[in-house]
């Protein structure tokens, strides 16, 4: 074992973060957790991996569950389909009767990259495999002061890689991107590998990896009517594939009038009224969605949807929406 994986190592062994898919480790609790951690922070995560572990604890469960339910729990974690491969992926499991154990095996699973079979292979069946995620491939851009692509890091991390304590390493890696060497500000003097680290050594820290040019996201303008009639929502369900794909929303229409309603009570063949405008931030794109209450009874009505249903609040609970169409309810009842 070289210097920088037995000092990595040491310190993984006394400082690891308690997590809740370490408190016992599966293939099937470590291929959930590193789905939902894709671009995701490690608090947003948990008390989502504990709801969907209680209702799902198996991936006969999953294969098996509702879509609703599996997206219901699934509602404001984002990339949708995350959680549809996840349960298209389950129901291949249990169709072929047991969960891959090799590379390619869990690569030709719906959703799982080179990160993820790499991350399951390692932790989960102990497999002498690396992987590199944004915090690894920071931190081996720092310790090999190189600012070139991210397969290269790949073979940084491999070079370090420990026979028996794959698994460990790797996650001591995502730890010590996460806590120390993080993109901002990083803590070298606290680092268990700062000796081995090039770019502490030189001081150029800051260089690695290079900063990414940032490009200007697209903003996008909607509007959306919230029906409430008889305590039940009027809601349609968006296609499969796509942005919020398999969700239900809203009536939603392209927009760009500001709060002038004629335009979408024209849409929506009734007299609106204006709540407000929710402003709602993804990391590709921008959204500002109109809210629109109807003025008096609304007749029954043809929408763009395959699917169409009323829900009460409760029952909103158990179905798939997301984060925008939750902000939507929240600012309606406030104005209530």
């Amino acid at each position: 074992m070289d210097l920088l994986a037995n000092n990595l190592l040491n310190w993984y062994d006394r400082e690891r973060r308690e997590l809740p898919w370490r408190e016992w480790v599966s293939p099937y609790r470590t291929w959930i957790s590193e789905v939902m951690l894709q671009q995701t922070r490690v608090d947003t995560v948990i008390p989502y991996f504990e709801r969907f572990m209680d209702r799902f604890p198996t991936v006969h469960a999953l294969a098996e569950a509702d879509p609703d339910t599996v997206m219901s729990l699934w509602s404001g974690l984002g990339y949708y389909s995350r959680a549809r491969n996840l349960q298209r992926a389950a129901a291949i499991i249990v169709q072929q009767g047991y969960f891959p154990d090799d590379l390619e095996g869990l690569r030709a699973l719906p959703g799982i990259g080179e990160y993820i079979a790499g991350a399951v292979a390692s932790i989960a069946f102990g497999l002498d495999v690396a992987t590199v995620d944004g915090n690894i491939a920071r931190v081996m851009a720092r310790v090999h002061a190189d600012a070139s692509s991210r397969r290269q890091m790949w073979a940084h991390t491999e070079t370090h890689l420990p026979k028996g304590r794959a698994g460990d390493y790797n996650q001591a890696l995502m730890d010590l991107g996460a806590r120390i060497c993080v993109p901002r500000s990083p803590r070298c003097e606290q680092c268990p590998i700062s000796a081995e680290c090039t770019a502490a050594g030189t001081d150029t820290v800051h260089l690695y990896p290079p900063a990414k040019i940032k490009k200007k996201v697209p903003e996008a303008h909607l509007a959306c009517v919230v029906e409430l009639r008889n305590g039940t929502y009027l809601l349609g369900r968006r296609p499969e594939e796509g942005l919020w794909g398999g969700l239900w929303e809203f009536p939603t229409t392209t927009w760009t009038g500001g709060d002038d309603a004629s335009a979408v009570a024209a849409w929506w063949g009734a007299k609106l009224e204006y709540v407000g405008t929710i402003r709602h931030v993804l990391t590709h794109r921008v959204f500002h969605l109109a809210v629109f209450v109807p003025v008096g009874d609304s007749a029954d009505r043809t929408l763009k949807y395959k699917r169409v249903a009323r829900f009460t609040c409760e029952q909103l609970e158990e179905v798939g929406t997301s984060r925008l169409t939750a902000k939507a309810l929240e600012i309606v009842q406030a104005s209530s």
